[in-house]
Protein backbone atom coordinates (compact mmCIF):
# COMPACT_ATOMS: atom_id res chain seq x y z
CA UNK A 1 0.00 0.00 0.00
CA UNK A 2 1.60 3.31 -1.06
CA UNK A 3 2.06 6.01 1.55
CA UNK A 4 -0.03 9.09 0.92
CA UNK A 5 1.59 12.50 0.79
CA UNK A 6 0.34 15.16 3.16
CA UNK A 7 -1.32 16.90 0.22
CA UNK A 8 -3.18 13.70 -0.66
CA UNK A 9 -4.26 13.26 2.97
CA UNK A 10 -5.57 16.82 3.00
CA UNK A 11 -7.38 16.24 -0.30
CA UNK A 12 -9.09 13.16 1.15
CA UNK A 13 -10.01 15.04 4.35
CA UNK A 14 -11.42 17.88 2.25
CA UNK A 15 -13.46 15.46 0.13
CA UNK A 16 -14.83 13.85 3.32
CA UNK A 17 -15.71 17.26 4.74
CA UNK A 18 -17.59 18.32 1.61
CA UNK A 19 -19.76 15.19 1.86
CA UNK A 20 -21.18 16.30 5.22
CA UNK A 21 -24.78 17.40 5.38
CA UNK A 22 -25.49 21.13 5.28
CA UNK A 23 -25.38 23.43 7.02
CA UNK A 24 -21.71 23.21 7.92
CA UNK A 25 -20.86 23.77 11.57
CA UNK A 26 -18.52 26.58 12.57
CA UNK A 27 -15.85 24.03 13.55
CA UNK A 28 -16.14 22.35 10.16
CA UNK A 29 -15.92 25.75 8.45
CA UNK A 30 -12.61 26.46 10.25
CA UNK A 31 -11.23 23.14 9.04
CA UNK A 32 -12.65 23.65 5.51
CA UNK A 33 -10.93 26.99 4.98
CA UNK A 34 -7.71 25.74 6.57
CA UNK A 35 -7.60 22.69 4.32
CA UNK A 36 -8.04 24.87 1.24
CA UNK A 37 -5.25 27.13 2.46
CA UNK A 38 -2.84 24.29 3.21
CA UNK A 39 -3.50 22.45 -0.04
CA UNK A 40 -2.72 25.64 -1.95
CA UNK A 41 0.52 26.15 -0.02
CA UNK A 42 1.64 22.56 -0.58
CA UNK A 43 0.95 22.84 -4.31
CA UNK A 44 2.99 26.04 -4.54
CA UNK A 45 5.85 24.33 -2.70
CA UNK A 46 5.69 21.45 -5.17
CA UNK A 47 5.99 24.01 -7.96
CA UNK A 48 9.01 25.59 -6.26
CA UNK A 49 10.70 22.19 -6.05
CA UNK A 50 10.03 21.28 -9.66
CA UNK A 51 11.00 24.67 -11.09
CA UNK A 52 14.24 24.97 -9.13
CA UNK A 53 16.91 25.72 -11.74
CA UNK A 54 19.68 23.32 -12.60
CA UNK A 55 22.90 24.73 -14.02
CA UNK A 56 25.30 27.53 -13.30
CA UNK A 57 23.14 30.60 -13.96
CA UNK A 58 23.41 32.40 -10.63
CA UNK A 59 20.89 35.08 -11.63
CA UNK A 60 18.21 32.47 -12.33
CA UNK A 61 19.00 30.74 -9.04
CA UNK A 62 18.85 34.05 -7.19
CA UNK A 63 15.50 34.94 -8.74
CA UNK A 64 14.06 31.55 -7.80
CA UNK A 65 15.49 31.81 -4.28
CA UNK A 66 13.92 35.26 -3.84
CA UNK A 67 10.55 33.86 -4.88
CA UNK A 68 10.79 31.01 -2.34
CA UNK A 69 12.17 33.24 0.41
CA UNK A 70 9.51 35.92 0.05
CA UNK A 71 6.79 33.27 0.00
CA UNK A 72 8.13 31.60 3.13
CA UNK A 73 8.54 34.94 4.89
CA UNK A 74 4.89 35.71 4.19
CA UNK A 75 3.80 32.25 5.35
CA UNK A 76 5.66 32.66 8.62
CA UNK A 77 3.69 35.80 9.42
CA UNK A 78 0.28 35.43 7.82
CA UNK A 79 -2.94 33.91 9.13
CA UNK A 80 -1.77 33.88 12.70
CA UNK A 81 -5.32 34.04 13.92
CA UNK A 82 -7.63 31.47 15.30
CA UNK A 83 -10.10 30.78 18.00
CA UNK A 84 -9.43 32.30 21.39
CA UNK A 85 -7.21 29.93 23.38
CA UNK A 86 -5.74 29.63 26.85
CA UNK A 87 -2.46 31.24 27.81
CA UNK A 88 -0.81 27.83 27.52
CA UNK A 89 -2.05 27.39 23.95
CA UNK A 90 -1.04 30.97 23.15
CA UNK A 91 2.47 30.14 24.40
CA UNK A 92 2.49 27.05 22.11
CA UNK A 93 1.59 29.30 19.18
CA UNK A 94 4.40 31.67 20.05
CA UNK A 95 6.94 28.84 20.40
CA UNK A 96 5.87 27.31 17.09
CA UNK A 97 6.21 30.69 15.37
CA UNK A 98 9.67 31.19 16.87
CA UNK A 99 10.71 27.75 15.59
CA UNK A 100 9.51 28.65 12.11
CA UNK A 101 11.39 31.95 12.21
CA UNK A 102 14.52 30.02 13.20
CA UNK A 103 14.15 27.74 10.16
CA UNK A 104 13.93 30.83 7.94
CA UNK A 105 16.97 32.42 9.59
CA UNK A 106 18.97 29.18 9.22
CA UNK A 107 18.36 28.74 5.50
CA UNK A 108 19.02 32.45 4.91
CA UNK A 109 22.43 32.07 6.56
CA UNK A 110 23.21 29.08 4.35
CA UNK A 111 22.17 30.88 1.20
CA UNK A 112 23.85 34.16 2.19
CA UNK A 113 27.03 33.16 0.39
CA UNK A 114 25.75 30.29 -1.75
CA UNK A 115 28.14 29.17 -4.48
CA UNK A 116 27.06 25.94 -6.18
CA UNK A 117 29.79 23.36 -6.67
CA UNK A 118 27.81 21.39 -9.26
CA UNK A 119 24.81 22.12 -11.53
CA UNK A 120 22.36 20.13 -9.34
CA UNK A 121 23.35 21.66 -6.00
CA UNK A 122 20.88 24.55 -5.93
CA UNK A 123 17.93 22.26 -6.75
CA UNK A 124 19.00 19.85 -3.98
CA UNK A 125 19.54 22.62 -1.42
CA UNK A 126 16.27 24.42 -2.11
CA UNK A 127 14.53 21.04 -1.87
CA UNK A 128 16.03 20.63 1.60
CA UNK A 129 14.80 24.11 2.53
CA UNK A 130 11.27 23.25 1.44
CA UNK A 131 11.28 19.87 3.20
CA UNK A 132 12.59 21.51 6.39
CA UNK A 133 10.22 24.48 6.32
CA UNK A 134 6.96 22.63 5.66
CA UNK A 135 6.81 20.33 8.73
CA UNK A 136 7.58 23.25 11.05
CA UNK A 137 5.00 25.41 9.25
CA UNK A 138 2.39 22.62 9.54
CA UNK A 139 3.21 22.31 13.24
CA UNK A 140 2.65 26.05 13.65
CA UNK A 141 -0.60 25.94 11.66
CA UNK A 142 -1.83 23.10 13.89
CA UNK A 143 -1.62 25.42 16.88
CA UNK A 144 -4.31 27.53 15.17
CA UNK A 145 -6.43 24.88 13.43
CA UNK A 146 -5.45 21.35 14.27
CA UNK A 147 -6.08 19.08 11.31
CA UNK A 148 -5.76 15.38 11.94
CA UNK A 149 -5.53 13.22 8.83
CA UNK A 150 -6.09 9.52 8.63
CA UNK A 151 -4.32 6.90 6.59
CA UNK A 152 -6.46 5.71 3.72
CA UNK A 153 -6.10 2.30 2.15
CA UNK A 154 -5.38 2.62 -1.55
Amino acid sequence: MPTLTLLEKYQHAFADLTKLDSPMSIDAAWVYQELLYRMDILQVCQMFATTAPVGNDLQTMFTHYQMVDIYFENLSNERRNGLVVSDTEQARRHTAHQSLCQVVADYRRRFGSFQPKDPEQYKKEIGKVISTFLPVWIQMRNTYVNIITKEIAA
